[in-house]
């Protein structure tokens, strides 16, 4: 089964664009923010929670975290290659660990 999810997606590509991402922003602009290359992120300077999955090579979610808070660090992941950032409450229609992102769309098992 597949669902789309996402129509918005920032890709944060750029060393500026990595490390600006959702900083200094009252709200979430996109749907998601792909930062890439990445396997740890910090939420310093942001005014709002997130919710947050790694990415491996195969575009395979590694780990998930939901309700990420503002002024935190999450330190490197093995096997993530890039980090998808997303407003919180995105989970309810998120894929879980081992899943496959694809654009941008969830492939479930």
């Amino acid at each position: 089964m597949e669902k789309t999810i996402l129509n918005d997606v920032y890709i944060a590509d750029t060393f500026k664009k990595r490390f600006l991402g959702y900083m200094f922003q009252k709200k979430p602009k996109y749907d998601a923010i792909l930062i890439k290359p990445c396997n740890s992120i910090h939420t310093f300077f942001m005014k709002f929670p997130i919710d947050v999955i790694f990415l491996n090579e195969e575009m395979k979610i590694v780990k998930k975290i939901e309700n990420l808070q503002p002024s935190k660090i999450v330190f490197p992941v093995k096997s993530s290659v890039m980090v998808m950032e997303f407003k919180t409450g995105s989970f309810k229609n998120m894929g879980n660990v081992g899943d496959e992102v694809l654009g941008t769309v969830i492939k479930y098992k």
